[in-house]
């Protein structure tokens, strides 16, 4: 592909991309949060004001995980922008030497595939900067990443809106049954079993609030997903109007999705 192609299209989608993954440092939630607030739960209906440390470790490792995971897909977009515009690669490398394994690690679990989409993508990220990677390679990127790529994408997308997600429901449950127990004794007076009451709905508004966010970025990844296919379909011809049509739809997409999500 020869440096007198205007890519300008490749690197405003990456660039909107890399947008819309950053939101994922704005999430609401994360699980070593909802341990805490589950423990911090559990603590409060047992009475329980003394040793009530938190056992949440794997929900930390997870929370790592996923952040390694995130900064490398938002890398990979980060290269995309610099040799579609002809520059150098200048992220850092040093993130990139993180070591990943197969095994559970509480609220998720990391195969075979996901390791080595990770392994695969930050090799690439690394030749790349090592390699000084142009805009005549973006063929080559672009089809060696693909693959790999949806497989951290589908990774972030199945542990926020499923795993992350299905904590809160469990959450919301559990404060259903709490709650369950003060509103209908009557024991109490109206007005103590009404303030119950407004708690609980609050409670349950602003757990819905942020899953509603989950489900935002869930949606972001998957609009990404969907232009890089675009991207690896028509590689050979990035350069068409077509494409550059396609691309602009796509990107307006996500910034409408993109624009739901809080600052």
């Amino acid at each position: 592909m020869s440096a007198c192609v205007n890519l300008k299209h490749v690197g405003e989608f990456s660039q909107t991309s890399i947008e819309g993954i950053e939101k994922y440092e704005i999430l609401p939630q994360n699980f070593t949060q909802i341990c805490n607030e589950d423990c911090e739960q559990k603590n409060i209906r047992n009475f329980k004001i003394h040793k009530t440390a938190c056992a949440c470790d794997q929900n930390e490792k997870a929370d790592s995980i996923t952040a390694v995971i995130y900064a490398t897909t938002r890398d990979y977009f980060y290269g995309l922008v610099d040799i579609t515009d002809n520059k150098l690669t200048s992220y850092q490398t040093a993130d990139l030497n993180t070591a990943l394994s197969t095994g559970d690690f509480g609220p998720i679990k990391l195969n075979e595939a996901d390791v080595n989409a990770y392994s695969k993508v930050s090799t690439l990220l690394l030749r790349a900067f090592t390699d000084g990677y142009r805009r005549k390679k973006v063929k080559e990127y672009i089809t060696e990443g693909h693959g790999p790529l949806k497989v951290l994408l589908n990774f972030l997308e199945q542990n926020i809106s499923g795993n992350l997600n299905g904590k809160l429901e469990v959450q919301k449950s559990s404060i259903k049954n709490f709650y369950f127990d003060f509103v209908t004794d009557k024991k109490l007076s109206p007005y103590e079993r009404t303030k119950f009451a407004e708690d609980y709905f609050r409670r349950i508004s602003e757990i819905a609030a942020k899953q509603k966010e989950l489900d935002s970025f869930s949606e972001i990844l998957r609009e990404i997903a969907e232009g890089h296919d675009a991207l690896y379909s028509f590689s050979n011809q990035l350069e068409d109007k077509e494409v550059k049509g396609k691309l602009a739809r796509l990107s307006r997409r996500l910034k409408h999705v993109i624009s739901s999500l809080s600052d």
